[in-house]
């Protein structure tokens, strides 16, 4: 008979209300601190930019290429497990450690044995320093795995945002102060350690009881079916978002490697604000749907519209005003990232969109999907990096980019979404639909009405509040549903309504 991992049962059906509730509360603080942290990595990175140069960028680039990496496979997948609220956690929960723990430290120790030898295949042996420091970062990752799944298994944003927060001062600090002695790409490395060693303290701190590890053979082998394919699918997902550094490291130099790397993590804005509210809340409410019986496919469709809400119109703001945001925030010796950023603009969006359908298929327990998806867009993608870089540079290398997800990665999400939920192509176009259309107008009116604008600080604010304006009129009524007060409403007449068939069916 085949080993599954422990459900909970005799579980009473979880009230709607309740759930709505904490998902609320999740979204708000996940959101406020994403919008926290993000506001304060900008003005963070507007001050290191001026101090360091995108050659330091280049090279600690090459260097947190690798740590990615080898994180998104430090705990093989199982610590999502966790996460599931259809699953016993005081079972698995010991295992779950042992496996995170010896796993981090099995990839770690070699990554910083190896850092120069590592550093120097990447096409840069200046990285080999910032290697070895960001090793201590996976080696920590196990010990950190089942406090932070804890957390999000219980919607406790509020927690992780107070970690970040936290974190945030220290990291900040270490970062200025080493960066202004010179040490640049070594200085983004220890600010990383810094921070992470505080955040999962903190965060260890406020999930109750540890969790001391062991090894329960009954749940080892499906904990590891089930997050083996999580973990390669991971990998291949960091590879897929982390190759085009490798590409560009190796063809161009790694002074346009770190001019690259600075308008990527700006068109990711989008994934950064909604991303952490989307791995933080998805899979668990998901789960909880799916076990009471609810509508799968009418929740994802509400989740799609709603992140094309607040990713659209990101997404077209920094397409359309890449240049002065860049010269208003950065200083003019990172302007050359300008047409970089209008195109990557594009795949940051379409990318949050795949991340929310993602985290839905987890949650039906289809991992091994995932692991076909990105198979599929690694094997268009390798070809299609190389023969971008050479015809347009780091253009080029945007451009291969969103061919990729746009024709590979997009649809087989979209055709593993239906297969899991029912939720067919022509729901999830009508979803994003009006979002889409809404933003891309309010954009183009935004830049005709200041193109002509010679300050770039001028036409920066004067496009944000133009474009808010006409998004913000074109989508009021669905902006409005979603605000807490709206909400309420909503649930109040719902429970009118239901009570009210009840009495109709059952007369006195």
């Amino acid at each position: 008979m085949r080993e599954s991992l422990p459900r909970l049962v005799d579980t009473a059906p979880t009230e709607s209300a309740v759930l709505a509730s904490a998902l609320k509360r999740g979204a708000l603080w996940s959101a406020g601190g994403t919008i926290f942290l993000r506001l304060g990595n900008i003005a963070l990175m507007a001050v290191i930019a001026r101090i360091v140069s995108p050659r330091d960028l280049g090279i600690f680039t090459l260097a947190v290429t690798v740590h990615t990496i080898v994180v998104s496979i430090a705990e093989l997948g199982v610590a999502s497990a966790i996460a599931r609220s259809d699953l016993d956690v005081s079972r698995i929960a010991p295992t779950v450690a042992t496996v995170a723990i010896g796993s981090s430290l099995l990839l770690a120790v070699p990554m910083a044995i190896f850092a120069n030898d590592i550093a120097w295949a990447l096409g840069s042996a200046e990285a080999g320093p910032a290697v070895r420091i960001l090793a201590i970062g996976v080696a920590l990752i196990g010990p950190f795995a089942v406090p932070g799944a804890l957390l999000q298994r219980d919607f406790r944003q509020n927690v992780v945002f107070w970690a970040s927060a936290i974190s945030f001062l220290p990291g900040s600090g270490t970062l200025l102060l080493l960066a202004s002695v010179g040490s640049g790409p070594e200085a983004f490395a220890w600010s990383r350690v810094v921070g992470q060693v505080i955040m999962g303290g903190f965060m260890m701190a406020s999930a109750g009881a540890p969790v001391w590890p062991r090894v329960h053979l009954d749940v080892l082998r499906p904990l590891l079916v089930f997050g083996l394919p999580l973990a390669g699918a991971n990998l291949l997902s960091q590879i897929l978002l982390n190759t085009d550094y490798l590409f560009i490291g190796r063809m161009l130099s790694v002074g346009e490697l770190g001019v690259y790397f600075l308008a990527f993590s700006i068109a990711m804005w989008p994934t950064a604000v909604i991303g952490s509210i989307l791995n933080g809340l998805v899979l668990p409410a998901i789960s909880v749907v799916r076990r009471d019986g609810g509508d799968v496919a009418a929740a994802v469709a509400k989740g799609v519209r709603t992140v094309g809400l607040v990713a659209f119109p990101m997404a077209a703001f920094l397409c359309a005003f890449s240049s002065p945001l860049l010269l208003t925030i950065y200083g003019p010796k990172w302007h050359a990232a300008a047409p970089v950023l209008s195109t990557l603009a594009v795949y940051g969006v379409l990318f949050v969109l795949g991340l929310l359908l993602a985290n839905v298929i987890i949650a039906t327990g289809r991992t091994g999907v995932l692991l076909v998806v990105q198979v599929c867009a690694l094997a268009a993608l390798m070809p299609a990096l190389p023969l971008g870089i050479s015809v347009g540079g780091i253009e080029g290398a945007a451009v291969a980019h969103i061919v990729v997800i746009g024709a590979v990665t997009t649809p087989v999400y979209v055709f593993a979404l239906r297969r899991s939920t029912g939720l067919g192509l022509r729901r999830l176009l009508h979803a994003v639909g009006r979002p889409s259309v809404t933003a891309l107008t309010a954009a183009a009116a935004a830049w005709l009405a200041t193109w002509w604008i010679e300050s770039a600080v001028l036409q920066l604010v004067l496009g944000a509040l133009i474009g808010a304006i006409i998004y913000g009129s074109l989508n009021h009524l669905a902006i409005t549903a979603l605000t807490p007060a709206k909400a309420r409403s909503l649930l109040k007449l719902k429970r009118v309504a239901s009570r009210r068939h009840k009495e109709s069916r059952n007369p006195v």
